[in-house]
């Protein structure tokens, strides 16, 4: 019996247990606040400067976690081939 990961369904799925939610909220914002603090010092608006620094912290802290489930929740996301 082979197992294969289903990487589409480990990219798509919201989080579903109340441990990957904080850690989703915990990474999006200390990521924000590292992105924002160069920014606030910058001549540009605030709305600009948070929306830029709103898309990598987005895109880090969905990042984190797809590597956790990926590590560690493997049998929820795996389908099972003969």
């Amino acid at each position: 019996m082979k197992v294969k990961i289903d990487i589409f369904k480990i990219f798509t799925n919201p989080p579903s247990t109340m441990f990957e939610r904080i850690t989703l909220f915990l990474m999006l914002v200390i990521s924000f606040i590292i992105f924002f603090s160069p920014l606030r010092f910058s001549k540009i608006s605030p709305f600009e400067a948070a929306w830029i620094a709103a898309l990598p912290s987005l895109s880090i802290s969905w990042g984190w976690i797809v590597l956790l489930r990926s590590i560690f929740r493997k049998k929820d996301f795996s389908i099972k081939t003969k």
